[in-house]
């Protein structure tokens, strides 16, 4: 039964996005609304003859009871009016309506004085137990007036008509009066229990699905970390085999070279620095899919210390100059931190200085690198910002760009050497100090500007590197 009017009520419901707990109180809204037009029709019909042979001008008044509620149906069903404002304007309408009828009947004597007591019910129905309790004292109050003004008030039709315990008609009329009253009354509580039963049972129903969601999300969320971790876990254990041979081809390209010098084979030592440096550069590689390995599968771990950040910019410098002087590049170090130490995990610290100044090296052409370090008092977080004047970074190329083995493929774009591993690395070590790594590259940079800060405590003053 209830399904049919769930389907019917659909059809006739124009699509507002109400929530589950609105869409009940709209539908208790037009039920209540069309079944107070009904009980109106059938008090009429029932004690329209007895009020008419008495009071013709009240039963007019009277008649037009239901057409006053006629609107609230519609403007429930189908307009977008707030539902607060209209179950408001409801509850006063039949308010106004009940104690102007029962004043005009003989106050609190009249059997339709005990529709007042349905007020907090529906009061509590649509609003709470607070708007309840307003209503509660709203009719109390307004049977002590009906009460108090008793003898001011026009008489009962009984008293009109005659005295009703000597009428027998009047008496069954006020029986079938009553038994019809009950019955709609029963049946109105029956729906409206069933109609918040069905939403409690949709809402459990949307909580279970909610909660296998949640639990399938979990799943798929553990599937895909045990992906990674096999991932890691696979290239950790290929990379170290990969390791072992590269350090046999480095340990007998040293001792060509260094036996080809003996014996003044310049084009054989040469050939012998070549293949040193290919190896080099490979077990470098390798060393970086072990560490992005670690830090993958959460194996590495922070070791703070104390550490000068100038002293490290100063190192990383000194590692690439070779390659700053094969591109042209010029390098500028601006250090605006205090001289001391710094309390954080230099190695890795390093790491980030020296992969930084590597990636702008590659990417810039006879151009200019600036290295800045500076101090962020307010968040206590060293600030490293590297910018060049390489080809500036298009948008879509941003999301790749911290990503392992990513070789952005679009003319113009910045070149990459190796596996880009140097960008994807540092970004995990700055977020595993805790810090963050950013980019820009727009109208206002020169090429590209990276952003390095992490969180390190200033602890003591020290000599500023040179």
């Amino acid at each position: 039964m209830f399904a049919f009017l769930d389907v019917a009520w659909n059809r006739l419901r124009r699509d507002s996005g109400d929530t589950l707990l609105q869409n009940a109180r709209r539908r208790f809204l037009t039920f209540t609304a069309a079944l107070t037009i009904l009980i109106a029709t059938i008090w009429i019909a029932l004690t329209g003859a007895s009020v008419i042979e008495g009071r013709p001008f009240v039963a007019i008044l009277c008649g037009l009871v239901p057409l006053v509620f006629t609107p609230f149906p519609y403007f429930a069903l189908r307009t977008n009016v707030s539902l607060d404002l209209l179950s408001h304007a409801y509850l006063i309408t039949l308010y106004g309506a009940v104690t102007l009828t029962v004043g005009a009947l003989g106050g609190v004597v009249s059997t339709t004085s005990f529709f007042l007591m349905l007020l907090p019910l529906l009061g509590t129905l649509l609003f709470g137990i607070r708007v309840g309790l307003i209503w509660v004292a709203i009719v109390v109050a307004t049977y002590a007036g009906l009460h108090v003004l008793r003898d001011a008030l026009p008489p009962s039709t009984y008293e009109v008509m005659g005295d009703p315990p000597n009428d027998w008609m009047r008496m069954q009329e006020v029986s079938f009066w009553n038994a019809s009253m009950l019955t709609l009354l029963s049946l109105a509580g029956a729906c409206s229990v069933a109609n918040f039963r069905a939403i409690v049972g949709k809402s459990s129903d949307l909580l279970a699905e909610a909660a296998r969601q949640t639990e399938d999300a979990k799943a798929a969320q553990t599937a895909a970390e045990d992906l990674a971790r096999s991932k890691a876990q696979f290239m950790s254990n290929v990379s170290h085999e990969l390791r072992t041979p590269l350090n046999a081809v480095i340990g007998y390209s040293e001792m060509l070279i260094e036996s080809a010098e003996e014996r003044g084979a310049d084009e054989d030592a040469g050939d012998g620095r070549r293949v040193l440096e290919a190896a080099l550069k490979l077990r470098g590689m390798v060393n970086d899919i072990l560490k992005l390995a670690a830090v993958d599968t959460g194996k590495l771990t922070v070791d703070a210390e104390e550490c000068h950040p100038a002293h490290l910019a100063a190192e990383a410098i000194e590692f690439i100059e070779p390659l700053l002087q094969s591109k042209q590049n010029r390098i500028v170090f601006e250090d605006a931190t205090e001289p001391g130490a710094w309390l954080t995990d230099s190695e890795k610290l390093g790491v980030c200085i020296r992969n930084l100044l590597a990636n702008a090296a590659h990417c810039t052409d006879k151009g200019e690198i600036v290295l800045r370090l500076a101090h962020d008092k307010a968040r206590s977080h060293l600030l490293v910002e590297l910018e060049d004047s390489g080809p500036r970074i298009a948008p879509e190329q941003v999301d790749s760009l911290f990503e392992p083995f990513a070789q952005p493929g679009m003319a113009g774009a910045r070149h990459y050497e190796g596996m880009a591993l140097n960008l994807a690395l540092t970004r995990r070590f700055a977020r595993l100090l805790g810090g963050e790594l950013s980019v820009r590259s727009d109208a206002a940079t020169r090429g590209a500007s990276f952003h390095l800060n992490i969180p390190a405590n200033f602890i003591g003053a020290g000599p500023r590197s040179s």
